[in-house]
């Protein structure tokens, strides 16, 4: 539970309450409005004060979350009103920007949801679900984990848009959000505050990146997120193992963040830790070889081919407004700087750019575990899981080849759980 912060500390939740409004502000109303060369650097430097001031906070706080049955009937209807007022208040946005591009139209503008119904389809049919995709106009290699696509079964036999299942498993992590924040003791003040900030995230989120529910699956990640997120927080072996295989096998995001988590799971605990690797390892592995065994060359392959979609991207048409390629140039990552000096070597600019994408994303973990171990008797090593895993999303976004503005949204979900942590008491 939150302990009161020493006198001398007493500015750092302002600081990460500042921060975290700078985030929200340059990841949606406010993106690119410093141009798309200093827009990704001030969001990038919102993110990782953020981070940063969450680590100043944690030194000697200790988390313990009271049962269920001392919690008070008020702070769980305020969660469940929370998430009902989130689906009333975005539900229109959502369904209004659906409308306007129905399923049938999507592959125009959009091949995700076009590419996972066959995904499904072929699943369903008994089919050898990863072979050549025939989406009509091309051919494309299949290029997406299961955990990307496995969800939207259930979806398909009841006859659901996909794009309204994944907004669904979006709600889903919102009311995550809601439930443990109902089981922390706060001032009432503090509680609406943090009760209704995610609300107004979300609605922000769809209202100013209609591709987030009309084009793409995106949510459904957010709530992998959130979930991981709740699971770090707490020493279920089932719920971390889980939620890291959802994450893993949905995007390959979390893959150099995640020995730095294995290092604080054996600091924790070495049985739980052996518990954990073995059993999401064991769901990952059995995943993979169910589906990929027929032919794992199908698969190999399509990754070795997103260079080559990421040069279609960067040697796109110059959007006049813009400045650059249209994915590229929105102010939500640091491309445009290699962009910019690329001149005519395309395929060297993002080399470079890839290059550094590693080595930042290297770098955040290791620095997160030189900061830990010297002060890892006086820190929850739960606690250091997720804000590394927050300053480290920071960077691989800001970093990353092609940064199409609604895959940094995520950054927004992981901020919940951190400012839920933190309080100016």
């Amino acid at each position: 539970m939150p302990i009161p912060v020493s006198a001398p500390r007493r500015w750092v939740p302002l600081l990460v309450w500042l921060a975290a409004a700078a985030e929200l502000y340059w990841t949606t109303f406010g993106r690119n409005s410093a141009g798309p060369y200093w827009s990704p650097i001030w969001l990038l430097i919102s993110g990782l004060l953020l981070a940063m001031g969450a680590a100043g906070y944690v030194p000697g706080y200790q988390l313990r979350w009271p049962t269920r049955r001392t919690v008070p009937a008020t702070r769980w209807g305020l969660a469940v009103a929370a998430v009902l007022g989130s689906i009333a208040l975005s539900a229109g946005v959502v369904g209004r920007t659906i409308e306007r591009l129905p399923a049938a139209d999507l592959l125009r503008t959009s091949d995700i949801v076009p590419a996972l119904k066959l995904y499904v389809g072929r699943l369903l049919n008994g089919e050898q679900v990863y072979a050549p995709l025939d989406l009509g106009t091309y051919t494309s290699l299949p290029n997406y984990p299961p955990m990307h696509w496995l969800p939207f079964v259930p979806a398909e036999l009841l006859g659901v848009d996909y794009r309204w299942w994944a907004m669904g498993a979006f709600w889903l992590a919102l009311l995550l959000y809601q439930l443990l924040l109902a089981r922390l003791p706060m001032p009432w003040p503090e509680r609406l505050l943090k009760l209704v900030l995610p609300v107004l995230a979300v609605h922000f989120m769809v209202l100013i990146e209609r591709a987030l529910a009309g084009q793409t699956i995106e949510p459904l990640v957010f709530g992998y997120y959130a979930a991981l997120c709740a699971a770090l927080l707490h020493r279920s072996v089932p719920a971390r193992a889980l939620a890291l295989v959802a994450c893993v096998l949905s995007r390959y995001s979390l893959a150099l963040w995640l020995p730095l988590y294995a290092v604080l799971l054996w600091h924790e605990s070495p049985r739980r830790a052996g518990q954990t690797v073995a059993l999401s390892m064991g769901v990952a592995v059995l995943l993979l070889v169910l589906f990929l065994w027929p032919d794992p060359s199908s698969f190999i392959a399509a990754q070795l081919e997103n260079f080559n979609i990421a040069h279609a991207e960067w040697a796109a048409p110059v959007v006049p407004q813009l400045g650059g390629p249209q994915h590229l140039y929105k102010g939500v990552g640091l491309a445009p700087w290699w962009h910019r000096a690329a001149g005519s070597d395309i395929d060297g600019a993002i080399q470079s750019l890839q290059y550094w994408h590693f080595a930042v994303c290297t770098l955040v973990p290791l620095l997160f575990g030189l900061w830990w171990w010297p002060r890892r008797l006086r820190l929850d090593t739960r606690l250091v899981a997720l804000i590394s895993l927050k300053a480290y999303l920071v960077v691989f976004y800001a970093f990353i080849v092609v940064p199409f503005p609604y895959l940094g949204l995520l950054n927004l979900v992981v901020s919940w759980f951190v400012l839920m942590l933190i309080s100016g008491r």
